[in-house]
């Protein structure tokens, strides 16, 4: 084994921040209609979770009052069928003769491979059959009125104005990023010269992925309620067994990991796992369009 180890360890600090980093580098997992919970499930459980259709607004009766309109409320089951993990292994010489920083070091690496692969699942069912509404637009040629344009084909399908986010290529999102409308824009509170976030736009969070399928390979705009995302924890076992089991969850978006830590007398090795059970399934069609 050749790892390149702290000094010092803790199996839940690295869980923990591995979540922020998580979070943090991949924060649109949760722009969807998010499920996450640290309750605990098998993989192919099924969660149903649940979309609302927009209700409209009536004239208040002075004979009947405030009259009770039809609401419409659509089950949407998310099977649990991703169960993944994150291992890594570390005998005492490697423990004890590096001073590079654990938590850091291996917080990035389950926050990047946890995180890719729930972002691959949720962009395996942006397809051309679960969302048929597209903007034509070349590559690398989205600007500020291309925002705004995709945010009008939501209105027109009466998505929700609340909860829209778009997931650009990174030339589109590097074209956007030198928009002048965008960049020279005085109210605008995020610093795009000294940072790389280019926060909301025209009521849109921005965002940007360099792996996106053919499908959508320049990028998609979206309403919350269009990708339906559903996480748990796996089962403790319920045998006696050498070794901790804890969970941790990220306060902002609820998401979870379960930690599970054990040290061998033996080989003088102490293996770490972080793994966590998802599942995606789609939402409403008509709240995402596909860039083409």
């Amino acid at each position: 084994m050749a790892n390149s180890l702290a000094t010092t360890s803790n199996g839940k600090v690295v869980a923990q921040r591995a979540l922020e980093l998580l979070v943090e580098n991949y924060s649109w997992i949760a722009s969807g209609v998010s499920d996450f919970s640290d309750a605990t499930a098998r993989k192919g459980d099924a969660i149903v979770t649940h979309t609302v259709s927009i209700q409209s607004a009536s004239d208040y009766s002075s004979t009947a009052g405030y009259v009770a309109g039809d609401a419409t409320q659509t089950d949407v089951v998310v099977t649990l069928s991703n169960f993944k993990h994150v291992s890594y292994a570390l005998n005492d010489d490697e423990r004890t003769s590096s001073s590079i920083n654990l938590v850091e070091r291996f917080a990035a690496q389950a926050a990047h491979a946890l995180g890719k692969s729930m972002i691959d699942t949720v962009l395996a069912l942006v397809t051309n059959s679960n969302y048929t509404t597209t903007a034509t637009i070349a590559a690398g040629a989205v600007t500020f009125g291309s925002i705004v344009d995709i945010a009008a084909q939501l209105n027109t399908a009466k998505a929700p104005m609340g909860g829209r986010f778009a997931v650009l290529s990174p030339t589109n999102y590097a074209n956007l990023s030198k928009d002048s409308v965008v960049v020279a824009n005085g109210q605008r509170s995020t610093d795009l010269v000294g940072g790389a976030s280019l926060g909301e736009v025209h009521g849109v969070s921005i965002y940007n992925y360099p792996s996106l399928p053919s499908a959508v390979s320049k990028g998609f705009m979206a309403q919350q309620e269009a990708i339906i995302v559903a996480a748990r924890l796996p089962e403790i076992p319920n045998v006696e067994f050498s070794g901790t089991v804890a969970n941790v969850t990220e306060a902002k978006s609820g998401l979870s990991l379960q930690v599970r830590e054990s040290y061998s007398l033996v080989t003088g090795s102490v293996q770490r796992t972080y793994c966590l059970i998802y599942g995606a399934a789609k939402g409403s069609a008509g709240s995402l369009v596909r860039i083409v």
